[in-house]
C-alpha cells in the first residue's frame, strides 16, 4: 500500500515543529491541486506565502513520494518556462461504496478525483441482519477481484449508509450490531484495507457540494444540500467546509419535531419532520389515497410488486399522474416549511434539493419555494437562492470517494 498520503497525516505530530509545520504544508500543496488541479512553483510559493527555495523542497519531498508529477512546462509567457506541477492519479486509489435502500453502488476513486472504476445498481436489500452486512463485505470482495487496480494501491475505504454514525469511533448506533467491535474494525478486519464510515446525507452533500455547479465545486461558501430521500437529513457548509458537530451527527433535520401528530418515527419520536416530508411519508400519502379509491397509475405497480419505490413515484409525476402530483404537492409545502426553519436559522447563499426525491425537479421545487416565501422572514430569504440538483443520484458516489481521500489526505 502506498502510505504516504497516511505519512502527511501522522508526520509531525510527534516529530519536530519544523517537521509538522512542512508537514501542514504539503497537505495545503495538496489542496490546491485538488481545487486548481495544476500549478508552478512560482505560483505555490505565492499560494503559500513562502520562499520559492522552500516551496522547491516541499515539492521535490511530494515527488519522491510519488503523489506529484511534473507534467512539462508552461506554453506562454517570455523567458524560460516554469515546470508544471500536478497530482499523479495514479498514485493511490480510494473505494467508496454507497449502500442504498435496494441497492450499492461502488467507485474506484484516483488520487486526482477522477472516478476510474464503478459498478452500479448492484441488488441489495439494507436490513439489521448479519446477512446484509455480510452482503455488503461480498460485494466489496468481488468488486475488488474485477477491477484492474492492485488492491495495495487502494489506500482507503469509505463506507456511506444511512443511520446515525459516529465518525470518530466508527460506530452506527442505528444498525449493524454484532459483537463487541464496531463496524470500522469489522469491515477492516475482513478487507485488510483502513476504513471511514460516514452517513449517506453527507457523502451526498459533499458529492454535490464539489461536482453540483456543472462538475465544479459551488462558488458560495455557505450552503444548505438537503438529502430528500425516504427519509430526510441535511449538511451545511460553512465557507466551505462541512459541519460535523461534536461526534458527526449535525444536520439531523429530518427529527426536529416540527407537527403536531402521533406518527412515530423510525427514530422512536413523534412529530419528526420526515413522518410528513419524506419519501417514506410520501408512500403512505399516495397509498392511503389509493387504499380510499383515488385513481392512479401506481396502483397497477402496487398490484404487480406489492410495494412502491420512489422511482415509481418521480416516473408517475413526469407521466402528469394527478394523484402522484397531489402527493408532491403536499410533501413539498412541508418540505418548505422545514427549510424556512433552516433559512431562519443559518442564513444560507444557497439551498440545494438533493437524494431522490429532486429528480421530480420543478413540481417539486414550485410548491417548496412558495412554501418558504410562506413561512420565513422576508429579510432573509432574499438572500437565498434555492435550486434542485443538477447530479441527482450520482452525488452520493462521488462524495463518497471523494470524502474518502480528503479524510485520508487531512483536508478536513
Amino acid at each position: 500500500m502506498n502510505s504516504a498520503v497516511f505519512d502527511l497525516i501522522k508526520k509531525g505530530t510527534s516529530a519536530s515543529a519544523v517537521a509538522h509545520h512542512d508537514n501542514k504544508r504539503k497537505k495545503s500543496v495538496i489542496s490546491y491541486f485538488t481545487t486548481q488541479g495544476e500549478s508552478t512553483i512560482p505560483e505555490l510559493s505565492q499560494f503559500l506565502s513562502i520562499s520559492i527555495p522552500k516551496t522547491s523542497t516541499l515539492i521535490t519531498d511530494l515527488l519522491c513520494a510519488g503523489l506529484v508529477i511534473d507534467t512539462g512546462r508552461k506554453s506562454v509567457g517570455t523567458g524560460r518556462k516554469a515546470k508544471i506541477y500536478s497530482l499523479n492519479p495514479c498514485s493511490c486509489y480510494f473505494l467508496g461504496v454507497e449502500i442504498r435502500k435496494y441497492k450499492i453502488n461502488i467507485g474506484l476513486l484516483d488520487f486526482n478525483g477522477g472516478v476510474v472504476e464503478s459498478e452500479l445498481n448492484i441488488p441489495f436489500r439494507f436490513a439489521n441482519s448479519e446477512e446484509s452486512f455480510n452482503a455488503i463485505i461480498k460485494e466489496i470482495q468481488q468488486f475488488l477481484g474485477k477491477i484492474s487496480i492492485s488492491k495495495d494501491k487502494i489506500v482507503a475505504i469509505g463506507l456511506s449508509l444511512a443511520g446515525r454514525i459516529n465518525v470518530k469511533t466508527g460506530e452506527i448506533l442505528s444498525i449493524y450490531h454484532f459483537g463487541n467491535a464496531p463496524v470500522k474494525a469489522k469491515l477492516e478486519e475482513s478487507l485488510g484495507v483502513p476504513v471511514f464510515l460516514d452517513n449517506d446525507s453527507r457523502t451526498i452533500s459533499y458529492g454535490e457540494y464539489h461536482f453540483g455547479a456543472e462538475g465544479l465545486p459551488y462558488t458560495e461558501k455557505n450552503v444548505c444540500i438537503v438529502n430528500l430521500d425516504y427519509g430526510i437529513a441535511m449538511s451545511a457548509f460553512c465557507n466551505g467546509v462541512p459541519i460535523y458537530g461534536a461526534s458527526g451527527y449535525a444536520g439531523e433535520i429530518g427529527h426536529i419535531p416540527l407537527f403536531n401528530n402521533e406518527i412515530i418515527c423510525y427514530c422512536g419520536k413523534k412529530g419528526c419532520f420526515e413522518t410528513e416530508a419524506s419519501g417514506f411519508a410520501l408512500i403512505e400519502y399516495l397509498m392511503t389515497k389509493m387504499k380510499n379509491g383515488s385513481a392512479s397509475r401506481l396502483q397497477k405497480t402496487v398490484t404487480d410488486k406489492g410495494f412502491l419505490e420512489l422511482e415509481d413515484i418521480i416516473e408517475a409525476v413526469r407521466y402528469g399522474d394527478n394523484l402522484a402530483l397531489e402527493g408532491v404537492a403536499e410533501i413539498g409545502n412541508k418540505i418548505g416549511k422545514g427549510l424556512a426553519v433552516l433559512i431562519n436559522l443559518y442564513n444560507p447563499e444557497l439551498i440545494v434539493l438533493g437524494g431522490m426525491l429532486s429528480a421530480i425537479g420543478r413540481p417539486l421545487l414550485l410548491e417548496v419555494k412558495s412554501s418558504v416565501i410562506k413561512y420565513t422572514l422576508s429579510i432573509v430569504n432574499e438572500d437565498t437562492k434555492i435550486i434542485s440538483s443538477d447530479i441527482g443520484q450520482k452525488a452520493g458516489l462521488l462524495g463518497c470517494c471523494l470524502l474518502t481521500r480528503d479524510k485520508v489526505c487531512g483536508l478536513i
